[in-house]
C-alpha cells in the first residue's frame, strides 16, 4: 500500500525516536570501581584476590527504572578453589549509588537497605543456615542469612570451577517476574512488587555486583564481553512491521 510522503516521514520520525529507548551497551567505563576492584589485562573486572578479608564491588553509573523491563548478562568466575573457596558474589539494586555491605560472609550485600540481591554463595556458614553446597537465593535489604529469604536457597553444581559463566538477570515489571539464569537456564525466580514492597514506591536504583573474602579466600571476576543492552522497547517491532508494509 502506497502512503504519502507525510506519513513515511512521521513513521520514520517515531521510528528513530523508539530507536533511543534502547539502552546503549555499557563498557567498563560506565561503571564506578570500589574496594579492591581492578582492571584486568583481559578487559574484566576482579572484584578480589584469592586473599583474605577482600571486598570489591562494580556499579553501573546510570540509574535504571524498575517500572521498565530489563535483561543484564554478565560473565562471572568464582574463582578455583572449592573446597576451601569463599565467600560469593552477589549482583545487587538498591537506591543509592556506589554503596558497600560487610565483606566476608556479608559478600559486600549484607546491610544495604533498602536493596535486592541475587546471592550466588559458595561458602557454608552454618549459622546462616547455608546449604553445604554452592547455592542461589533471592535476598532483601541486606539480610543474608537463609531465614529471610525471598526465594531460595536454590542448590547449583559447583561454580567454582575455574570457568566463567553467563549470569542472565531479567526483570518484568508486567507480572512482576524477577529471574536468573545461569548459563541460559533459569535456576531461580521471584514473583513480587519490588518497586511498592521493596524500595517504598521509588522505582529509580542503581545496580551492580559485590563480593568478598573471610578467612577463607576466592578470587571473583565480571567481564562484560556479553553484557545485553536492556530489553527493546517491544514498539519499536511493532513500528518496523509497519514500516516495512508501507514500501
Amino acid at each position: 500500500m502506497l502512503r504519502s510522503p507525510l506519513y513515511l516521514f512521521l513513521l520514520i520520525s517515531m521510528l528513530l525516536s523508539a530507536g533511543h529507548l534502547e539502552a546503549q551497551r555499557p563498557t567498563i567505563e560506565d561503571f564506578t570501581l570500589i574496594g579492591d576492584t581492578y582492571r584486568t589485562r583481559d578487559d574484566c573486572l576482579r572484584l578480589t584476590e584469592e586473599e583474605d578479608y577482600a571486598s570489591g564491588s562494580i556499579w553501573y553509573k546510570r540509574p535504571i527504572s524498575l517500572a521498565s523491563p530489563f535483561k543484564t548478562i554478565l560473565s562471572i568466575m568464582v574463582g578455583c578453589k572449592d573446597t576451601t573457596g569463599a565467600d560469593g558474589m552477589v549482583f545487587v539494586m538498591t537506591s543509592r549509588a556506589n554503596r558497600v555491605g560487610y565483606r566476608g560472609e556479608g559478600i559486600g550485600f549484607a546491610g544495604l537497605v533498602p536493596s535486592i540481591g541475587i546471592e550466588i554463595d559458595t561458602w557454608q556458614n552454618f549459622h546462616l543456615n547455608d546449604p553445604a553446597e554452592d547455592h542461589l537465593s533471592i535476598m532483601a535489604n541486606g539480610r543474608v542469612g537463609h531465614f529471610n529469604d525471598l526465594v531460595g536457597p536454590k542448590l547449583i553444581p559447583n561454580i567454582e570451577d575455574c570457568t566463567r559463566h553467563k549470569f542472565t538477570v531479567i526483570w518484568q515489571p508486567a507480572n512482576k517476574r524477577l529471574s536468573v539464569e545461569i548459563d541460559d537456564q533459569e535456576v531461580i525466580a521471584l514473583q513480587k512488587d519490588l518497586i511498592n514492597e521493596v524500595f517504598g514506591g521509588n522505582d529509580i536504583v542503581y545496580w551492580g555486583m559485590t563480593a568478598a573474602t573471610g578467612r577463607y579466600n576466592n578470587y571473583h571476576e565480571v567481564c562484560f564481553d556479553r553484557l545485553a543492552e536492556l530489553e527493546r522497547d517491544p514498539s519499536l517491532d511493532h513500528l518496523q512491521r509497519l514500516f516495512r508494509k508501507t514500501k
